[in-house]
């Protein structure tokens, strides 16, 4: 029986309001689940890892240097060095990555930035903010579910790459929705390829001639499941997408099937509120964040809100529903997407 979302208005506030507690950092390489001894934290939004159990799953050797506080990693013909409380990264004797916040020791462990770690091995590294999920995909890694292409220049160097990770369902009709989301992951695919492929072959033409570097551009992502029972099947995708200059551009998307039918819901077949209804609930919700951390968000993003309304998403959890809205709604790119749950039984 569906049921309506304004009876869970007071859940809301009690369990969706922004607090310091955020839900444990889940970390995937290649898809495998990082397990670690000492937790991920976070310091100044930057995640910190354990060094051996990140470098590890990265396929990497490590040692460390007490005298020195240096941890030295390699990798094939590359070699990683970064020093505690140093913000510089150096491969191959060069400094590469300036970190925001360097690798410090925490209750006698090392821990190290994931991000500066995983890009210095050439990985590509996506984001769920929602979930605080983190899910890195290593240099020359297959995608066992989801799609992974790649673009070249003439002379055989990677100058675009798209990689779209897909967790499967258990479910009876896992095929059938795992079949549709792939076609949109290679619609996607389609469509980032036609429009950066030239600029970045010209791009990276231009700074070979010069002898300038050069960043591939990539749009790198994954659908995780947020539900997958006898009820519901629900996936929330995130990405990160670069495509030259100093910024990445984040994305997400999800969608909900029936689990009986293999039939995609709106949030319509779920709860028996009325569009208007719904929206009046996002107001009020959203609105309550904006009012919670105001510097985070447009200072005219309560007007913004009420012309984004019908691009507020949904996917649905074991004991209720999330909803959010994409960077640059009502809130800039750096402060990424705009999310909330609502704990009921659905």
């Amino acid at each position: 029986m569906k049921k309506s979302i304004l009876a869970a208005m007071a859940a809301f506030f009690l369990f969706a309001m922004p607090v310091a507690a955020h839900p444990p950092i889940q970390v995937y390489v290649d898809g495998q689940t990082v397990s670690f001894d000492q937790a991920p934290v976070i310091i100044d939004d930057r995640t910190l890892v354990p060094m051996r159990a990140i470098f590890k799953a990265l396929g990497s050797q490590v040692t460390w240097s007490e005298p020195n506080q240096t941890i030295t990693s390699t990798k094939g013909g590359d070699t990683v060095v970064l020093k505690i409380g140093d913000t510089g990264l150096y491969k191959n004797g060069q400094l590469v990555y300036t970190m925001a916040v360097p690798a410090q020791i925490i209750n006698e462990r090392t821990l190290v930035p994931i991000r500066a770690i995983a890009e210095a091995f050439d990985a590509d590294v996506a984001w769920d903010p929602i979930g605080y999920v983190i899910t890195i995909l290593s240099s020359g890694s297959e995608v066992e579910g989801g799609y992974h292409t790649d673009v070249k220049a003439d002379d055989g160097t990677t100058v675009l790459s798209f990689k779209m990770d897909l967790q499967d369902s258990n479910g009876s009709n896992g095929t059938k929705i795992k079949d549709s989301l792939e076609m949109e992951v290679k619609s996607l695919a389609k469509d980032f390829i036609n429009d950066f492929e030239n600029q970045a072959k010209k791009e990276y033409e231009s700074a070979k001639v010069q002898g300038l570097p050069f960043t591939p551009y990539y749009f790198v992502g994954s659908y995780e499941l947020t539900r997958d029972d006898s009820k519901y099947v629900s996936y929330y995708g995130t990405s990160t997408q670069y495509t030259g200059g100093s910024e990445t551009i984040r994305g997400c998307t999800s969608h909900t099937y029936s689990a009986s039918t293999g039939k995609e819901l709106t949030i319509f077949d779920i709860i028996d509120d009325s569009e208007k209804e719904l929206h009046n609930f996002f107001v009020s919700s959203f609105t309550a964040l904006m009012e919670e951390r105001p510097k985070s968000f447009y200072s005219n993003g309560k007007d913004r809100l009420e012309v984004y309304l019908d691009e507020v998403g949904f996917y649905v959890i074991g004991d209720g529903l999330g909803f959010y809205l994409p960077p640059e709604t009502i809130a800039p790119n750096e402060t990424g997407i705009v999310s909330f749950t609502v704990k009921y039984v659905v």
